[in-house]
């Protein structure tokens, strides 16, 4: 078995090596000679740690963004929380009030009934609902109470109290306004919008609620079916509706508070996690006075 040879001492390879260069051509002018670029130690690791040294640094960004991300997120689910479900609690335990409906300075008149009274129609004639049947309905409108000028509060014709059976939801109902473009929704309450047809006339009552937080009185609305009943009250009336439709629209599609030519009440509320709004539609059956 051949044995290695030790290695040379470090003085033989430098003797080895200035011989070579004693002894071996210098190169030509004419030939390119490569650069040489002579470094310390330190320069060397420098250079060779510096992209290194970069991503490092911006791990750093990346992991402080992460954490300032995780925290805003954090804070945003507790006041999520605490304006929520947290209200909620608060309001129920009697600690706190529904915020107050703030009156716009100039509310604009939508509907000329609200100035001049009720509808100048004794009667009106409208198709009812096919549920199991068809037909019309004919309310006497003369039955309802004639709102004159400077009538006192007790003949207020404005929505009061808002009752549907069916999902055994009974609410009392606030007018609520258009502002800056946007309309108020009324907090543990509906909120009757200002401008449209009041109950009994012709015309689209428009009436909103919270589905989700907020008293969420119109959380069970899309529990109803076409022929339920909904039922509002004023000071001395009751009107009654029965619900012809249901649909889910996009916010922009305000079209669904239009008014009607006959009497109609219209129910909005949030659907499909607040990007959509949910419409029920009922047309008016019946009108008797509170006994």
């Amino acid at each position: 078995m051949a044995r290695s040879s030790p290695p040379l001492p470090p003085e033989a390879d430098e003797s080895a090596l200035l011989g070579a260069l004693l002894t071996d051509e210098v190169p030509s002018r004419r030939e390119q000679i490569r650069a040489t670029l002579l470094r310390s130690l330190d320069q060397q690791r420098e250079e060779a740690l510096r992209g290194l040294k970069f991503r490092n640094q911006l791990d750093r960004l990346l992991l402080l963004a992460e954490r300032l991300l995780l925290v805003a997120t954090a804070l945003t689910f507790i006041y999520w929380l605490a304006d929520g479900y947290g209200r909620d609690w608060l309001y129920a335990m009697g600690l706190v009030r529904p915020a107050a409906i703030v009156v716009p300075t100039a509310t604009p008149t939508l509907n000329t009934a609200l100035t001049s009274g009720y509808s100048a129609a004794a009667r009106f004639t409208q198709p009812a609902p096919s549920v199991g049947g068809g037909g019309t309905n004919t309310v006497d409108q003369a039955l309802a109470p004639q709102l004159l000028p400077g009538s006192t509060a007790a003949h207020d014709p404005k929505p009061q109290r808002l009752r549907i059976p069916a999902i055994g939801a009974d609410m009392s109902v606030y007018e609520v306004y258009l502002i800056d473009g946007e309309w108020q929704v009324a907090e543990y309450a509906a909120g009757y919008h200002h401008g449209s047809a009041l109950p009994g006339t012709i015309g689209n009552s428009v009436i909103s609620g919270h589905a989700g937080l907020r008293g969420a009185v119109f959380k069970d609305l899309a529990q109803l079916k076409p022929g339920d009943s909904v039922l509002i009250e004023t000071h001395g009336w009751s009107y009654t509706y029965r619900v012809r439709s249901l649909t889910s629209v996009w916010p922009y599609q305000v079209e669904v508070m239009d008014p009607t030519p006959s009497p109609v009440l219209t129910l909005i509320t949030c659907t499909n996690w607040d990007t959509q709004r949910l419409i029920v539609v009922a047309d008016l059956v019946d009108a008797r006075p509170l006994g």
